[in-house]
């Protein structure tokens, strides 16, 4: 089964950025509070009032639908690497290292779809929102000019907080649109990488 997730806005490189670990860096004080997402129509993103909780009929439908898009072979279960996929499809991003972790529990012949919403439940974080990543950019953009030093930028995440490789970092940076000036538009940055993925792709 080869498969993979839509690449978001204007085609993010590698693999997904761990915007859990924006937002932090930024702040200076751990995990910021979430705002409230403006749901967005044809988004895959599922959000639930916590981790455990349990989903919604219209999410359910949803993790069916394209549970079924990604079990080609239609034995009823994915497998490890295609939960990993399906996970991340649905709003999640965790680090590699994060999604390694849990998928531990999973055996070699992965999960049917009764155990993928339970997996989900289980591991749900709350998605980084666009409002709450402008605001950790805010509390550095003194002059309210609502732009930031690349330079600064990846000097920041690569140090504070919870580090980032600067190869992540660097993955941002190339979605910055930054200037000759060395800046860019911080808001632009945080709306492009809040946009989740619009469908799962199918590649044969």
């Amino acid at each position: 089964k080869a498969h993979h997730i839509a690449p978001r806005a204007r085609g993010l490189p590698g693999q997904p950025l761990s915007l859990s670990h924006v937002a932090p860096a930024l702040a200076l004080h751990g995990r910021s509070a979430m705002a409230e997402k403006k749901h967005e129509s044809g988004k895959l993103e599922i959000k639930l009032e916590a981790p455990g909780a349990a989903l919604t009929k219209a999410q359910q439908e949803l993790v069916e639908d394209n549970f079924k898009l990604l079990d080609r072979d239609k034995d009823g279960r994915l497998t490890i690497q295609e939960v990993g996929i399906l996970f991340r499809a649905f709003g999640q991003n965790p680090t590699d290292e994060e999604l390694a972790e849990m998928l531990r529990p999973v055996g070699p012949k992965g999960l049917d779809l009764e155990g993928f919403g339970q997996f989900f439940s289980k591991n749900y974080r709350e998605p980084t929102s666009e409002d709450a990543l402008i605001k950790a950019f805010e509390v550095f953009d003194l002059g309210g000019t609502g732009f930031m030093s690349a330079d600064k930028f990846k000097e920041m995440l690569t140090s504070l907080g919870e580090p980032m490789p600067a190869e992540e970092v660097d993955k941002i940076l190339a979605e910055a649109e930054v200037d000759y000036t060395g800046q860019f538009s911080y808001k632009v940055l945080a709306k492009k990488l809040c946009e989740g993925p619009q469908r799962v792709a199918d590649v044969a």
